[in-house]
């Protein structure tokens, strides 16, 4: 690869990486310019000045020792050491009551509480999907990926969202994004926004002490090979940083690091929170931020009800900073167009085990707090007994986490029907189509009643799609071609991709390409070499929809 080639690779922040994608040994892909065809078919989203911080809870937090069951025996039964099994313990979630026979964990602390009274936070019970994984590295990718558990793909759903808002040149052309897209508060992004070109996010530990890569100083390289490579690294971190500058003129600003509220320093999620605030504060048009609280891998002496360790510090940490940067966000007026969300990786086992812990699991709740959350407890009591546990003792899914994906690109984001699906990979899904909750759209059941309602109070319009077909297939070339021959694709959107040869009679002589392919042109090789001469035909199936070309071989 050219040095220039492998610049024009990069994706943009100063941690962030790449990852090509490749089907064997003949196929390649890779995103080209518009054509003027694609320019045509493509239908970026609208701007937005919505905002969504994803809150990973890293090791797979204890769903049941979270949102407490308070009445039920079977919890009693099988959490007697690290549950709230005693009539002291019992009194101790009465101030914590949600809706019927379930408490939040007392250590998430009053304001947390208050902000579901506030109508502010919204508890989705028995979030999960078919087929759990409980391995931490693949079922942390199932859940950035939006894939089926025994399907991998390479591309992170925020990513595959944040791929529409760009050019097909991005990262080396921005188009109009002035700020980044994402950022992640920490060392390195996430899968979750891995794009099929770039990462669409940057990674910053703080943003207001960035030294953004034009202003290094360093002094001049020796003229020797090693000088050389040494000026190829810096000319690559200079053309991958983008927004380096962004960040300094930002934080230049008086009072830009300034809060309404305290955020404690030993508190390690409400630091990385209160950068964020900054970053809000100070103007980015950056749509979704990524913070992390690990620790959550709780084997050995859980600790659930101390406030000082274990996972009672955990949720004291998770509690405080949420309802902080909540406090702090309306203080600064900017409530109206920023919520949140908490996920997990798994929930844990039912039953403790015999370390005072609990193992790996699968079902848990997730969190979503804001001003424009429909505050409420969504989805049944999880059920305990045996009946309704599976062969692990683990709790059964009411809810795929994809529903809740769904709902927020679909109504905090404003993405169509049609780009959803494209989004959450519907060719690879087997559950649903399109993840609505029920027939009524994206509605949720709240707890002990029989009424539905959406997670967002006022859900955005979704951005009408144009009807112009979703994907182009271009004349092979050469055509006629003696040995290989290139086949070029557009895809309006990032989508699952079918391309297959078949010969003259029908007979399917070569799968060339079976993968989820990201939005622009893309190519594929088809290598001929040990088939007779003759004419063979190229179908392309994307969605369902195909195009088919003939194509002619000759020796």
């Amino acid at each position: 690869m050219k040095r220039r080639d492998f610049i024009k690779s990069l994706p943009l922040g100063i941690a962030a990486a790449s990852v090509p994608f490749s089907i064997g040994t003949l196929f390649s892909g890779r995103a080209f310019g518009r054509s003027p065809m694609l320019d045509t078919l493509l239908n970026v989203q609208s701007d937005t000045n919505k905002v969504l911080v994803i809150i990973n809870l890293q090791g797979g937090n204890d769903g049941l020792n979270t949102v407490i069951p308070l009445q039920d025996p079977n919890y009693d039964k099988h959490r007697t050491d690290i549950g709230y099994v005693s009539s002291a313990d019992k009194a101790m979630l009465t101030p914590y009551h949600l809706r019927g026979d379930l408490a939040l964990n007392p250590p998430l602390g009053a304001d947390f509480h208050s902000m579901f009274s506030d109508g502010k936070l919204a508890v989705v019970q028995n979030v999960g999907y078919s087929n759990p994984n409980r391995s931490h590295f693949r079922a942390t990718d199932i859940w950035n990926t939006a894939s089926d558990s025994e399907i991998v793909i390479s591309t992170g759903w925020m990513g595959r969202y944040l791929e529409t808002q760009v050019p097909d040149t991005y990262p080396i052309d921005i188009g109009n994004s002035p700020d980044p897209l994402a950022i992640a508060i920490d060392y390195s992004t996430s899968l979750a926004f891995q794009g099929s070109r770039s990462v669409m996010a940057s990674a910053v530990i703080d943003p207001s002490k960035y030294n953004a890569a034009k202003n290094y100083t360093d002094d001049p390289p020796p003229n020797t090979n090693a000088g050389n490579e040494l000026q190829f690294v810096r000319g690559i971190l200079t053309q991958s940083d983008k927004y380096g500058q962004r960040f300094k003129d930002v934080f230049a600003k008086s009072g830009s690091t300034t809060n309404t509220v305290t955020y404690p320093s030993v508190n390690p999620l409400a630091v990385q929170l209160q950068k964020v605030a900054w970053c809000i504060k100070g103007g980015l048009q950056t749509r979704v931020y990524f913070v992390t609280l690990g620790g959550f891998d709780t084997h050995v002496s859980q600790n659930t009800k101390d406030p000082s360790a274990g996972q009672g510090l955990l949720h004291k940490y998770l509690g405080e900073a949420i309802s902080l940067f909540q406090k702090d966000i309306e203080n600064m007026g900017f409530a109206d167009n920023v919520i949140g969300m908490t996920y997990s990786e798994f929930g844990r086992r039912v039953n403790q085990n015999g370390s005072f812990g609990t193992d790996h699991g699968t079902a848990a709740p997730m969190f979503l707090f804001g001003k424009p959350i429909n505050g409420e407890l969504y989805g049944e009591n999880p059920k305990l007994d045996a009946a309704h546990l599976d062969i692990y003792g683990d709790l059964q899914a009411t809810f795929d986490f994809r529903q809740i994906y769904a709902a927020l690109l679909t109504q905090w984001f404003g993405v169509s029907d049609e780009l959803r699906k494209s989004i959450l990979n519907k060719p690879a899904i087997t559950l649903t189509d399109d993840f609505k909750s029920s027939t009524n759209g994206f509605e949720f059941p709240v707890n002990g009643s029989s009424k539905w309602q959406n997670l967002i109070t006022n859900p955005v319009n979704a951005v009408s799609q144009s009807q112009s077909p979703t994907f182009e297939l271009y004349q092979n070339q050469p055509n006629p071609f003696i040995g290989t021959t290139t086949i070029k694709f557009a895809l309006t959107e990032s989508s699952r991709v079918l391309l297959e040869v078949f010969d003259s009679r029908g007979s399917l002589v070569s799968t060339v390409a079976n993968s989820y392919m990201g939005r622009g042109t893309n190519q594929a090789i088809f290598d001929g070499r040990t088939l007779p001469s003759g004419t063979y035909y190229c179908r392309l199936e994307v969605n369902g929809k195909t195009m088919t070309k003939p194509m002619v071989l000759v020796k």
